[in-house]
């Protein structure tokens, strides 16, 4: 990766904050609060993507306009923190960083409004935009089905699959998503893992195997909490986010990513994209076009390039359910 961040740093400070609420007698963390992040001027300036890159966007007049009425800024919903998708920098800072907040920055930029960057938790991101609260979500979001029948369309932007996220040297042995049979996995509150996880289960019982418990908590620095105490196994979740923190937390020592040959890219590799109420189609259409034109120009393939995750060739719109491409990319 063209830069480390130091999840290690940031784990350690949500088990201290864990520890002193469960003797409380309540549990929280980062991502269950929402607030308004502004862009930040010390967004990474490594090589592939930089500030001056950003700046260089030319604002196309034809989007602006295509704007809902009385609209002049894009609020994003995001849930923070998210490797390589969304994280602060510094851990200890509100500074937004990450693929999905440099990209809502150059969409925003070629539309010609800012974008603000909103923490949001997970299992309410598509209350916000419902709601009002925020205008569209960029938090490394499958565009399915379920949540088209929800009412959100998707401007997909990137691939990913699912991953085991295991402790370094693996000591349960695990080596597929059977052999979770029977144990505990922590995963996103709900994110698609859960799901996954869920439909899992039916399957084991069905075939007359041990059920898994699952932990669905309300952030990744929580699951991955559960997989260093020991109440989890693993964290089932995104294959980018799984390797992205293998690497990166204590320089590779804490956390391995579970190899399947049958799924080198992860479980059910799926397109991801920025989800927005399906009545707003003049920021959909507006969205949609932005990100064709920084695919145009490339400015997209150098941001996404950065981080290592496998990119889209055009910008479409509710391309849920169809089959990965083949794809050579990897987190």
């Amino acid at each position: 990766m063209a830069r480390k961040m130091r999840w290690g740093l940031l784990l350690a400070a949500v088990a201290l904050v864990v520890l002193a609420l469960a003797t409380a007698g309540c549990g929280s963390s980062d991502s269950t609060t929402e607030e308004s992040v502004a862009p930040s001027s010390s967004t990474s300036t490594a090589a592939g993507w930089t500030e001056t890159d950003l700046a260089a966007i030319e604002a196309d007049p034809a989007l602006t306009a295509m704007l809902p009425e009385g609209m002049t800024e894009i609020r994003v919903a995001s849930d923070i923190p998210y490797p390589p998708w969304e994280y602060f920098d510094p851990p200890t800072s509100k500074n937004p960083a990450g693929f999905d907040y440099d990209l809502s920055q150059a969409i925003a930029k070629k539309i010609g409004v800012p974008a603000s960057f909103n923490a949001t938790p997970f299992d309410s991101i598509i209350l916000s935009i419902k709601g009002g609260k925020n205008d569209m979500i960029m938090s490394c979001m499958y565009d399915n089905p379920e949540r088209q029948q929800e009412g959100v369309s998707f401007v997909n932007y990137a691939w990913d699959g699912t991953s085991i996220l295991a402790k370094k040297g693996n000591p349960e042995g695990l080596t597929n998503l059977d052999s979770l049979a029977g144990k505990t996995v922590s995963t996103l509150s709900g994110g698609t893992q859960e799901l996954l996880l869920q439909n899992l289960n039916k399957e084991f019982k069905s075939a007359g195997k041990a059920e898994m418990k699952i932990l669905a908590l309300p952030g990744q620095p929580a699951a991955l909490l559960a997989v260093t105490s020991g109440r989890a196994v693993a964290d089932l979740t995104d294959h980018s986010t799984a390797s992205y923190i293998a690497q990166t937390t204590n320089d590779g020592a804490t956390f391995e990513v579970v190899t399947d040959p049958d799924a080198p890219q992860g479980y059910d590799p799926a397109i991801i994209g920025a989800g927005i109420v399906a009545e707003n189609t003049a920021l959909i259409d507006a969205v949609q076009k932005a990100l064709q034109a920084l695919i145009d120009d490339g400015s997209y393939q150098r941001i996404i390039g950065k981080y290592g995750l496998i990119p889209v060739e055009s910008a479409l719109v509710n391309q849920g359910g169809k089959p990965a491409p083949n794809s050579s990319a990897t987190p």
